[in-house]
């Protein structure tokens, strides 16, 4: 039985890799440091290329593939930096396909797919930890609708997109479920954050009786099945990206150490130089299994998509972070520097590892579904 990816997704991955290749380099990814960070040529390009389709059934004009298929595109999202929203509308298209009403997928997965729609989710709070659970934003009954209020932190170029995916309590003691708001609406407002990735943006969103229709809420009704989704998608993308960003710091440290002569030889000839390379590449091809694993279990594999998401977002995020500092460390002195890329790697790992849950809340999640399973057994 072959587990490897096909021809037709490797072929698609060089495509996307090419594309990226010559169109974002960290050298134009420093042009974009100032202002809100969004490219729009970039984000035309990616849409051109059938990114933004992927997950949009072929009914609505997309591709209808899934998460196997995305994962070594997420992979080269991270490699390249790619900024937001592209990788948040992506999971947004995955919920809206699966858990949207006939009405919803008809007004949105068609303009998403034409890459004529932006989306980015809103899921974390600073009263909050990293569980859905401790959501505090909350929708009241008002009139025929809902009024939103609350508060949202760390919510992607939320200045840029066009819909939010807020996940919101129904009710004080009610269930969770996701409505979709225009950022633009009366009663939202947005506050800049200062990122340790200075190539990303992020804002908090913060919602005064935001006045909602029956149909902004996603599926009709809350959903708790599509919150758990939603919070799984987006670490396992993650764990995809801080994947990518890795595989290029380690093509960077053995790239550098090939070069830099000491003692009239490369120092990547010397044995001791060797062994960290060796054990970055150990940590980097272990992380992808976790992170392929993950995207299998999206794909295919309900029971265990949790605790295998959870794994691939704990081991991912160490990898990633253990990765990156030793490439820094590899380069000497200059990989502290500004003008060496090295470090936008490293930032961005860092912040992704703690988007969508940490590795100790992760790991959390691992032993609980552990422990479900032996008292099951």
């Amino acid at each position: 039985m072959n587990f490897d990816f096909s021809e037709e997704q490797f072929a698609f991955r060089d495509s996307v890799r090419q594309y990226l290749d010559d169109r974002w380099s960290v050298a134009q990814l420093r042009t974009h440091l100032t202002g809100d960070g969004f490219d729009r040529e970039l984000w035309e390009g990616v849409s051109a290329l059938g990114i933004l389709a992927m997950m949009v059934p072929e009914e609505h004009g997309g591709l209808g593939l899934g998460y196997v298929d995305l994962a070594l595109i997420l992979e080269e999202c991270g490699r390249h930096l790619v900024p937001g929203p592209a990788v948040d509308t992506i999971i947004a298209t995955d919920i809206i396909s699966r858990h949207g009403t006939p009405e919803q997928q008809a007004a949105l997965l068609p303009a998403i797919a034409e890459g004529g729609l932006k989306i980015a989710a809103a899921v974390a709070e600073i009263e909050g930890g990293f569980r859905p659970e401790d959501t505090t934003t909350i929708a009241r009954p008002s009139g025929n609708g809902w009024a939103l209020s609350g508060r949202k932190i760390l919510v992607p170029y939320a200045e840029s997109v066009d819909q939010l995916l807020v996940v919101a309590r129904f009710g004080d003691d009610g269930p969770l479920g996701l409505v979709l708001v225009d950022p633009d609406w009366a009663g939202i407002t947005r506050r800049h954050h200062q990122l340790l990735d200075p190539a990303s943006r992020a804002h908090e969103v913060t919602f005064s009786e935001v006045e909602l229709g029956g149909d902004h809420v996603l599926g009709g009704q809350p959903l708790e099945t599509a919150v758990a989704r939603l919070v799984d998608a987006g670490a396992a993308s993650a764990s995809l990206q801080m994947t990518g960003a890795a595989g290029k710091v380690l093509d960077l440290a053995v790239e550098y150490t090939g070069n830099r002569v000491q003692f009239g030889k490369p120092i990547g000839s010397f044995q001791a130089i060797k062994h960290r390379c060796a054990d970055m590449l150990v940590l980097l091809e272990t992380s992808r299994t976790a992170a392929y694993h993950a995207a299998w279990a999206l794909a295919h594999d309900p029971a265990a998509r949790r605790k295998l998401v959870s794994m691939a977002k704990a081991y991912c995020g160490d990898a990633a972070r253990s990765i990156c500092n030793e490439g820094l460390q590899l380069h000497g002195g200059i990989g502290f520097t500004w003008e060496l890329d090295i470090h936008f790697y490293l930032r961005r790992a860092k912040t992704l590892e703690y988007s969508y849950g940490d590795a100790s809340a992760h790991r959390e999640c691992v032993m609980a579904a552990t422990l479900a399973e032996m008292e099951a057994a």
